[in-house]
């Protein structure tokens, strides 16, 4: 314990843990309420002549447990395939689909939503999805806050169109942890203390991510070389690399 929480009794990690916060940049209640509301997202978009619903619908799975079904947002009707939804939308929403209708599988959940062609990865994350844990900070590829794995390999989503991803398997941080319990190496961070703001961690948690699955136990110049490409502004890199390296 260092000096100055043996001055306040309190350790930062205990005020954290007592704040309800947890390794990510979310809160437990609200990574609790975005993996219970994985059935539709939609926003109101004006359209020609009328106000139509943008689509960000989910594959939802039938409570039978059949097979995935594909909700219209305009109108709520239901398709058993994304052609058949797309077959629907081209004869009777033609309005609607004035960007690409794309499925983005995200976090073990598809996501079919219009994508602009110009919508980074982060963006759709974000702004569309509201998986707030993939930060956005230097927005040119060189702070590392916005790494996700794609195909289970690390990237900056600032950097990639929604797109261009299409068909892969996208995780963010968020798939870490069901919100109550910690992954392992989140669990490591949290021991080690290794995050300050706390800005920063989700990416360097997804890198470490990425190099467990190749390198299951890493030394230290192999963490650095794949943490190489992101920054801490609080300087903690010393303790990232701890937490990172021998594995978990």
């Amino acid at each position: 314990m260092s000096e100055t929480e043996k001055k306040t009794g309190l350790s930062r990690r205990e005020f954290l843990k007592d704040a309800g916060l947890v390794v990510g940049g979310a809160t437990v209640g609200s990574m609790a309420f975005l993996s219970s509301c994985t059935k539709t997202v939609t926003t109101t978009v004006p359209g020609p002549g009328t106000t139509v619903t943008n689509t960000t619908t989910t594959t939802v799975t039938s409570p039978s447990g059949g097979s995935n079904r594909f909700i219209c947002p305009v109108d709520g009707s239901e398709y058993s395939s994304l052609s058949d939804l797309q077959s629907h939308f081209a004869n009777h929403h033609p309005f609607a689909l004035a960007t690409n209708l794309t499925t983005l599988s995200i976090n073990g959940t598809d996501y079919t939503m219009n994508v602009d062609d110009m919508d980074t990865l982060s963006f759709v994350l974000r702004d569309k999805l509201g998986l707030f844990g993939t930060k956005v900070g230097c927005e040119m590829g060189q702070c590392g806050a916005c790494t996700v794995l794609v195909d289970d390999v690390p990237i900056f989503a600032c950097l990639v169109l929604a797109i261009e991803v299409t068909g892969k398997k996208i995780t963010t941080v968020e798939a870490l942890s069901d919100g109550t319990i910690l992954s392992p190496l989140q669990q490591k961070f949290y021991d080690n203390d290794a995050f300050q703001c706390g800005y920063c961690t989700p990416g360097f948690i997804m890198a470490g991510e990425g190099l467990l699955k190749t390198t299951p136990r890493p030394t230290a110049a192999e963490v650095r070389l794949a943490i190489s490409g992101h920054i801490c502004v609080c300087g903690n890199i010393r303790k990232v690399v701890e937490s990172i390296t021998g594995g978990v």
